[in-house]
């Protein structure tokens, strides 16, 4: 199954799973992936790549290095980059309305009031568009072309603007789909020609490519997506049309070196892939409610400086990123559905240890542990809360004490389970407030009887 990074090999989970696996092979078993393609990034260059697993579960074909993955919804950093390329060059305004720009198909008017949208808007998410993500097509079902996608002619629903424009981020891939066919109508040309033109050759991604469906030389060297189980999606994969969503496919080292080329053009390098004001436009965040640019996402307040995203398409799951003071990062590609708890619990966590990634630095609760502790109580519920050198202990109960650490000024999270506590004081009262991932609108409150 190719050869297994010894750092991998000795990973520690960062959410807990009743029977922990142990090895890299029994991780990717437990998350039902055939495959997982990684290339690291040191300096801002590709240093390293490792390749391991299978392509698909009906062959013995290993995954490579060059091997292609689809991408998801990195896609859409490309496409966004595609974007600032054509504003560099003056061929388009990202502020204009793109119905000023469309020939092919028209943004709708709702009941006689007429949207007025930007590119700029579309590629930040907060256009107000509808159709949050997208499916593909699998093999025998018919392509519908991009405004019969728009128009809901397709496997989802038209895409209209049902929000007030610019003011909130709104996920949307079908404002994606919008976006990508105000770049093909602008230029003349298809979505996968202009993407090589504007980034994939200038940046160096040498592999990818937008082709939809893909070619029968490319499918040769090309994961199949995979169901839990893992099962095979039915025809290996689906066709993207709405590719500036997540019709990409790509290798791990393409990815990295196209975040690479994102962190040059921030640092004004001389011929880098965007202007310096294009770049920082596209790590700007767009609207206060997430921390997401033009086609990427950025860090929070207080963590380190990033850029990245992440992917999903039917089968697939893809993270990649770079840090941009260090230009540490990496870009992980994976051939099944629980690809991205793989990518979060295993290989991130992994990376970031061995390679001294940058991380935020431990919060400081905004109350003392000390001041926490106590005996609280709400109707049958009865917790214990207790002082510890490295935190506080949360005990039920008939159960062992429950470590917590602090997670953010004002919540403690338990590493054993899936569970946040928070402390708010109300009435002069402290209170317990406890939060279960898995029990969603079941949280449980209780009241400080005995400090």
């Amino acid at each position: 199954m190719g050869d297994v990074p010894e750092f991998l090999d000795r990973y520690q989970l960062d959410r807990p799973r009743t029977d922990r696996p142990l090895g890299f092979a029994s991780a990717l078993a437990d998350h039902h992936v055939p495959g997982v393609s990684i290339a690291l990034l040191e300096g801002g260059a590709v240093t390293r790549t490792w390749a391991v697993g299978r392509r698909s579960i009906t062959s013995d074909a290993e995954v490579q290095p060059d091997t292609l993955f689809q991408a998801g919804s990195i896609s859409k950093s490309i496409a966004a980059a595609c974007a600032l390329r054509l504003a560099d060059e003056d061929v388009l305004d990202l502020d204009a309305d793109v119905n000023e720009l469309l020939k092919s198909w028209q943004v709708p008017a709702n009941d006689g009031w007429q949207p007025r949208i930007t590119l700029r808007q579309l590629l930040a998410h907060t256009a107000g568009t509808t159709v949050h993500g997208l499916i593909g097509y699998p093999p025998g079902m018919p392509v519908p072309s991009v405004p019969d996608i728009l128009d809901g002619k397709g496997n989802s629903t038209p895409v209209r603007v049902t929000g007030l424009p610019g003011v909130r981020h709104g996920y949307s891939g079908g404002g994606y789909t919008i976006a990508q066919l105000v770049l093909t109508d602008v230029t003349g040309l298809d979505f996968d020609t202009l993407a090589w033109e504007l980034v994939f050759e200038p940046a160096g991604m040498v592999h990818s490519t937008f082709a939809q469906p893909l070619g029968t030389h490319r499918a040769a060297r090309a994961a199949s997506g995979h169901r839990p189980g893992p099962a095979l999606v039915a025809g290996g994969w689906h066709t993207y049309p709405d590719m500036a969503a997540a019709g990409m496919w790509s290798t791990p080292s393409d990815l990295a070196r196209f975040f690479a080329a994102i962190r040059d053009s921030l640092a004004g390098v001389p011929g880098a892939l965007l202007s310096e004001g294009s770049a920082r436009a596209m790590v700007t965040r767009g609207a206060p409610n997430q921390p997401y640019g033009l086609g990427v996402v950025i860090a929070e307040p207080g963590a380190p400086a990033f850029v990245g995203n992440s992917g999903t398409d039917e089968g697939y799951r893809s993270w990649a990123g770079i840090h941009l003071d260090d230009g540490s990062g990496a870009a992980v590609m994976t051939n099944g559905d629980y690809g991205y708890d793989l990518i979060t619990d295993v290989v991130l966590p992994a990376l970031t240890a061995e390679y001294g990634w940058p991380t935020a630095p431990a919060p400081a609760p905004a109350v003392a542990a000390g001041d926490l502790a106590g005996r609280y109580v709400g109707g049958d519920d009865e917790f214990v809360v207790a002082e510890t050198g490295t935190g506080l202990t949360l005990t039920v109960p008939g159960q062992p004490p429950v470590p917590l650490i602090a997670a953010t000024d004002e919540s403690w999270r338990a590493r054993v389970l899936n569970l946040d506590v928070r402390f708010p004081a109300r009435d002069g009262d402290r209170v317990l407030v406890l939060h279960q991932e898995r029990t969603p609108d079941a949280d449980v409150e209780a009241t400080r009887v005995t400090g």
